[in-house]
């Protein structure tokens, strides 16, 4: 089964170069969940390749174009680029779709996945199935447009809703992440399948154990670091959490930074270390206590988009700790701490109930937790759910 992959997806090597010299880029998360659903695509029997449009704010004259290469079996082309902004997008989708109808005629029984988000490529991805019907495609959905936490982030933010919706509207098949969002996109009843998010089997080779735990009682949180994900509300809530050996730490970027480095100077215990790598924040997670998603469950997007960070941490071996999204299925809430109260005093009492354990057992409930994700929700198993949707055809 051959598999053309449209997303903002790089190769390791790629990404890490792009890092080291602009120091930001595409967001880590989304980074890693496209690698390991293709990952898990290629494990399960499938030539993958993939389209990827690199996300450099303000790239510099080399870095316009990238050559093909090949990682771990999977292939990635890179679309050209300009410095105009405006003509970049359309320039985008020009180029997409050229490599669209290049790779399909050579793999005429090929699938085409387009993450939604990725807006030219949505476009391009149309266009193509619009002068030629018989591509197949199937549409992977990680946010629903118009219903985005933070909708200002990039992607399909300057598209009408109405084309949002048909562009939308017109897959073969649906990958989502949430049965919400099945019951609000799914409008033609296609096939689909849920996955929620994508594990690293390979989480477990570095083993989380209490040796290397920090001494101090380290609660921690990576990623967007926006005040709709709740950053006020933890803050305010550790604040309360008196115990002096606890400590905050935030890895990331977003518009809470300045609060985050604003609270540090009130209260020494919580500090911010910028953006880091992902494998230097996974090491971090192993390192901590407690690993922390503060998301509340009160903004309607909570009920479609399932928080990739909460598989992460799961997998990591330190136990999360997070509210009751609507999104979040029942087989995950025996493996995690649960926040019941949202507001500040809730999170302070849920923090100092927990970091007044005994260690052992806070240790014991993480890697029980990692046990059960890594085994039911690993790339290869979730993957296998998308190719036998396409046998199934």
């Amino acid at each position: 089964m051959d598999v053309l992959y449209l997303s903002a997806l790089c190769s390791e090597k790629e990404y890490g170069r792009m890092f080291d010299k602009y120091k930001t880029t595409s967001s880590h998360a989304s980074q890693k969940f496209h690698r390991l659903i293709c990952n898990g695509l290629r494990d399960n029997g499938c030539n993958v390749y993939t389209c990827s449009v690199r996300v450099i704010q303000a790239p510099a004259p080399d870095d316009l174009s990238k050559e093909d290469e090949t990682e771990n079996g999977i292939h990635y082309h890179y679309v050209k680029r300009v410095t105009n902004y405006g003509i970049n997008r359309l320039y985008t989708v020009i180029q997409t779709l050229r490599y669209i109808f290049q790779w399909s005629r050579k793999h005429p029984q090929g699938i085409v996945i387009c993450d939604i988000i990725a807006g030219e490529m949505s476009i391009a991805r149309r266009i193509a199935k619009w002068i030629k019907p018989g591509i197949y495609t199937a549409g992977l959905v990680t946010d629903v447009p118009n219903i985005r936490a933070g909708d200002g982030r990039g992607g399909i933010r300057g598209i009408p809703r109405s084309v949002k919706n048909r562009l939308i509207s017109s897959f073969d098949s649906y990958i989502f992440l949430t049965e919400k969002m099945n019951s609000l996109l799914n409008t033609r009843k296609r096939p689909y399948v849920i996955i929620e998010g994508v594990i690293d089997s390979q989480v477990l080779q570095t083993k989380n154990t209490l040796e290397n735990k920090y001494e101090e009682k380290v609660c921690m949180m990576a990623g967007l670091l926006e005040n709709e994900f709740g950053i006020d509300t933890l803050l305010k809530g550790f604040m309360k959490v008196r115990d002096p050996e606890a400590r905050l730490h935030f890895y990331g970027k977003g518009s809470a930074v300045d609060e985050i480095i604003g609270a540090g100077r009130e209260d020494p215990r919580i500090k911010y270390f910028g953006e880091a790598k992902n494998r230097d924040i996974v090491a971090e997670e192993k390192r901590a206590t407690l690993l922390i998603n503060p998301r509340l469950s009160g903004e309607e997007w909570t009920q479609f988009s399932f928080p990739s960070k909460n598989m992460e941490y799961m997998a990591s071996g330190t136990p999360l700790v997070g509210c009751r999204l609507p999104c979040i299925p029942e087989e995950y809430l025996e493996y995690f701490y649960v926040i019941s109260d949202e507001s500040d005093e809730g999170f302070a009492a849920c923090l100092k109930t927990i970091l007044s354990r005994d260690r052992k057992d806070i240790h014991a409930f993480g890697l029980r937790a990692q046990e059960w994700i890594v085994e039911n929700k690993n790339a290869e198993k979730q993957a296998r759910k998308i190719t036998e949707m396409f046998k199934a055809r």
